[in-house]
């Protein structure tokens, strides 16, 4: 199961610099497009270890991290406690098969874990009604490559995203004001891919 895979990985998943690298490229792109309020309740879908999760608990009111793997969960919350940032809920979830909470975000955010999800369309219509209208999403994930990028294909369902397509995705389910840019690359062998970062509004 996916969540046995991530909770092996959990405890090593911050020791690969250009991993944090990417995410502190991602979360720069995030800055750029989103005018972030601290008064703002954020979500982060798939957070994992929290490198997203923490970077927006230090310029939020509010973050909830949700993710299916307790092992992930667990050093999210070690590295919040150790950095004394207390402002973050975790929910162990799967949106795509278990009920959404009742509350309401002003953003809701997801790096990297679109691509593992079979029906990409039914958790954007989720992260829409997770928002207050007028609310921000923040997708990143990669552009469409050829199943290369992680060798171990067992839980990936689509080999990235065509921006048009997923923009056509964003606008069904209910946003407008869409904004696709180039967020990072990540080198692999003699291999470059791209990670964009698509901004929405909750109409």
């Amino acid at each position: 199961m996916m969540n046995d895979y991530f909770d092996q990985r959990a405890r090593n998943w911050d020791g690969s610099p250009t991993r944090l690298a990417q995410t502190s490229d991602i979360f720069a792109a995030l800055e750029r497009q989103v005018a972030l309020q601290p008064d703002w309740t954020a979500l982060d879908y798939g957070s994992g270890s929290g490198l997203l999760t923490l970077a927006l608990a230090r310029r939020v009111a509010h973050v909830w991290a949700v993710d299916l793997s307790v092992g992930m969960m667990e050093v999210l919350m070690e590295k919040a406690r150790a950095e004394g940032i207390a402002n973050i809920t975790t929910l162990v979830a799967d949106f795509t098969r278990e009920p959404l909470p009742d509350e309401r975000f002003d953003l809701v955010t997801s790096a990297l874990a679109l691509h593992h999800i079979d029906d990409p369309p039914a958790l954007l219509r989720g992260f829409r009604s997770l928002l207050q209208p007028g609310g921000m999403l923040a997708v990143a994930d990669l552009d469409t490559e050829d199943g290369s990028f992680h060798g171990d294909n067992h839980h990936v369902r689509h080999f990235g995203f065509d921006r048009d397509e997923l923009a056509a995705r964003l606008t069904g389910a209910g946003f407008d004001g869409i904004k696709i840019t180039t967020a990072a690359h990540r080198e692999r062998g003699e291999r470059t891919y791209t990670i964009f970062l698509a901004t929405a509004r909750a109409v």
